[in-house]
């Protein structure tokens, strides 16, 4: 009994270490990003939103392989209101598969069609009154792109980003009430980040 026991484990072992072989080439890497974001949908018609800035705190992905991989990001966009020491912020957790195609030796473009489970609005600035109190919150979709420059390799790579989320914010809370809102949110994002390889 102890010999098949052993003979199983050393099987389990040695399939473990093949397939980590087979996947020397996967990759995982952490970045950040900044850039601006567009207004666009019933969020924009409602107020004069500007085109503001947009930051990616965070920036993760794992390539099971050279093609394919999953990624994970979150960040923050910031909208001015027109005339108005006011603004909007509006934060995103996005989740999905990542699909990358060699352009060049030293370019990749990453497709990254992303579920936004979480969405999150939020009024601030010294005109933003009793808005400040509210929080919006929904959900999207984001059509991700980078053309990432470098080899890939362990260390650092640059990529210029240029993203397209849609989504609605579907509830509005504050005031110990919450109340059912159907506000469209899209924006076009484009930046630059940088990721490094583990």
């Amino acid at each position: 009994k102890k010999t098949k026991m052993k003979n199983l484990f050393t099987f389990i072992m040695v399939m473990l270490v093949s397939i980590g072989y087979s996947q020397s080439e996967s990759k995982f890497y952490l970045g950040v990003g900044l850039g601006l974001a567009t207004t666009g949908g019933d969020i924009s018609s409602d107020n004069n939103y500007g085109t503001g800035l947009n930051l990616n705190f965070l920036n993760l992905g794992y390539r099971f392989n050279d093609t394919w991989g999953l990624t994970a990001n979150l960040g923050s966009a910031g909208h001015a209101i027109d005339d108005s020491e006011a603004a909007l912020g509006i934060g995103v957790f996005s989740i999905g598969p990542m699909i990358s195609f060699s352009v060049s030796d030293n370019m990749t473009w990453d497709f990254k069609p992303q579920y936004a489970p979480s969405m999150k609005g939020k009024y601030a600035g010294d005109d933003a009154g009793i808005f400040g109190d509210l929080t919006l919150s929904g959900n999207a979709f984001v059509i991700g792109n980078s053309l990432v420059f470098g080899d890939g390799s362990k260390g650092f790579d640059f990529s210029l980003d240029i993203d397209y989320l849609t989504g609605k914010f579907d509830e509005v809370s504050g005031f110990g009430v919450s109340i059912d809102d159907d506000s469209k949110y899209n924006s076009f994002r484009l930046g630059v980040g940088i990721r490094y390889n583990f």
